[in-house]
């Protein structure tokens, strides 16, 4: 699925934002943000942060820093993000990578997504194309936006 961004058909003046790994909502001052990451190692499972605008910006800089020190990294190894949010290991050699995603939300804590370097960098990649939605957002041209 290609990633998408559309104002809430509620009315409520969010926007909608969908994607491969990640959905959720912003209000438009971005004071609320919903971030689902959806895994895909054992079925339907999301973890779910509840933040604001700059808290986005700061997990999306948090998963930035654990897979620079650790994408390429060989061998079995666990390694945890700053503020404990993500965790990315190999259980055994030669094996997958797993990014524990560890969410705020307590009815959808945590999930994983299991893969090499490159499928780690579509979940950053579309994490940053969120950011820029949100960033969109609160500057009002997001998505059902009044044309200048």
């Amino acid at each position: 699925m290609a990633f998408k961004a559309f104002p809430a058909a509620t009315g409520s003046g969010n926007t909608v934002f969908e994607g491969d790994v990640l959905n959720g909502y912003t209000t438009p001052d971005g004071k609320k943000v919903r971030l689902q990451f959806y895994g895909n190692d054992r079925g339907y499972t999301a973890a779910a942060y509840l933040t604001d605008h700059e808290g986005a910006k700061a997990l999306l800089q948090e998963l930035e820093s654990l897979a620079a020190s650790n994408l390429e990294r060989g061998g079995i190894f666990s390694a945890e993000s700053n503020n404990k949010n993500f965790r990315l290991s190999r259980e055994f050699e030669s094996s997958p990578l797993i990014l524990f995603l560890n969410g705020n939300d307590r009815m959808q804590g945590r999930t994983f997504h299991r893969g090499d370097a490159a499928a780690m960098q579509k979940v950053l990649e579309e994490f940053k194309k969120v950011i820029q939605t949100i960033d969109d957002v609160v500057a009002g041209k997001g998505p059902g936006a009044e044309p200048e």
